[in-house]
């Protein structure tokens, strides 16, 4: 467990040196994983510009700017995201982490487990979108057990057309099963889901269930209803 521990704890001071020394990216990478068509920008206000993104392979909507309130720890963090009003849309969340296999972190660096590196991306929701969606790469190479030498290239080298993706740690909105202290986030910069401190300052950024063009507005549905009201009754003054 102290190897593990080890581990993790150096993924996490990575991750504050990379934000540190990456230079912030300002457009996707061309042809590196999946967003160009899993992605579809969603302008929930009509201003031209996208205020979130729409993922067809996750059917969630991540919203466009990863930081847009800066560090929080856990409590503050799904305290915000649960008030987020974008728009008019309500019902945001923190991205979910799925614990699969024995209770716990299932600590691995070659991959296919709920921890570690090169990650089953079936278990996170940024898991998915660090390696499926962006086609980023961990720290550790895939098959090396001990990540003796970093992966050429690893880290967050694409960020797609969203705004402010930080190469630093982010809260996920599941608790840790094994310590009610501990919540799953997930590191940018080296491509690692793992458990720490709820009382830790981290990035946030919230999803939204299925396409939120699906979501209207308040004011939009009420003025929708009033004017299939106004049509029911002009239909029936014609039908007498």
């Amino acid at each position: 467990m102290s190897s593990i521990r080890t581990l993790i704890t150096s993924s996490l001071c990575a991750s504050a040196l990379a934000a540190a020394s990456l230079p912030a990216l300002s457009a996707g990478v061309s042809g590196q994983g999946t967003w160009e068509t899993t992605l579809q920008a969603r302008d929930i206000n009509g201003d031209g510009v996208a205020d979130a993104y729409y993922d067809t392979a996750l059917n969630i909507t991540w919203m466009a700017n990863w930081n847009d309130m800066g560090f929080q720890q856990w409590d503050a963090a799904v305290a915000w995201a649960a008030g987020l009003n974008i728009h008019g849309v309500t019902g945001w969340r923190l991205p979910a982490v799925t614990d699969s296999g024995p209770v716990g972190c299932d600590f691995t660096v070659a991959g296919s487990t709920d921890c570690g590196y090169n990650l089953d991306t079936s278990t996170g929701e940024m898991a998915h979108m660090f390696y499926v969606t962006l086609g980023n790469k961990s720290l550790c190479t895939p098959g090396d057990d001990v990540c003796s030498v970093p992966q050429a290239g690893y880290g967050l080298s694409n960020t797609a057309n969203f705004i402010n993706m930080e190469s630093y740690v982010y809260w996920s909105g599941t608790p840790y099963a094994l310590d009610s202290g501990q919540a799953w986030v997930f590191t940018n910069s080296v491509g690692a889901q793992s458990p720490t401190p709820k009382n830790t300052d981290w990035y946030t950024v919230a999803v939204h269930d299925g396409d939120v063009t699906a979501v209207p507005e308040p004011q939009a549905l009420a003025m929708l209803l009033a004017g299939l009201g106004g049509v029911g009754f002009l239909v029936r003054r014609r039908g007498r």
